[in-house]
């Protein structure tokens, strides 16, 4: 066997915030367990979306490679490329967020959490095989992303007021992840209605021809 390869991502996020660093002795009780209760919706939450990846990505990949959606073909790539990035940071968001669960003595929720179904019905919108309609996939996709970037918000601002640093810098960098992916969606616009029009069959009017298209943020 070869050497090890280095680290994903997930693994460096159970690195990073796995270290046990408890709430301040100040925070009471009730604020403790109201971050741990909201610290297990949102890594429920990013863990029902990381779910909804492989399937979507599958459906873009299926269109891209199918030969009918030639005109759109680099579109199809990009934005392919893209949520393929999103994906691989989501999944490091889910580890980061359970890392900091189990330092603080919890564990994930199991089950359907409130709001968890909201969440998954978007992304299974977005991973629809077959019929596509990418308009309101890009709506569902950019609704969820600031679903997703409020409850990290809320979980930030709470991990403060709690004195607990460790899940406040989790919160943060995983909003940055999904506050880059809604700049990605929202700068796109004008091509998702191309990707609209092509799945339908009609002309897209693309008048500069192939062009940039869906771009991961940096």
């Amino acid at each position: 066997m070869g050497p090890p390869g280095p680290p994903t991502g997930a693994q460096r996020a159970r690195l990073r915030y796995g270290v046990s660093t408890g709430m301040s002795p100040l925070a009471s009780p009730d604020l403790g367990k109201k971050l741990i209760d909201q610290l297990r919706t949102v890594h429920a939450l990013k863990r029902g979306a990381l779910r909804m990846f492989d399937p979507m990505l599958a459906a873009v990949a299926a269109e891209r490679d199918g030969g009918e959606m030639d005109e759109v073909s680099d579109l199809l790539a990009k934005m392919h490329r893209a949520f393929s990035a999103h994906r691989d940071q989501t999944a490091a968001d889910v580890s980061m967020l359970e890392a900091r669960l189990r330092a603080l003595g919890s564990t994930p929720a199991h089950g359907r959490v409130l709001g968890i179904s909201a969440g998954a019905a978007a992304r299974a919108r977005v991973g629809a095989i077959g019929g596509q309609n990418h308009g309101a996939n890009a709506r569902d996709a950019f609704v969820f992303e600031h679903l997703e970037i409020a409850l990290l918000a809320l979980l930030e601002q709470l991990a403060i007021r709690c004195g607990d640093e460790a899940t406040a810098e989790a919160a943060r960098e995983a909003k940055a992840h999904d506050e880059a992916m809604a700049v990605t969606i929202d700068g796109n616009w004008t091509n998702v209605l191309s990707l609209t029009l092509a799945s339908q069959g009609l002309p897209t009017a693309r008048t500069d021809g192939p062009r940039p298209g869906l771009h991961a943020a940096s």
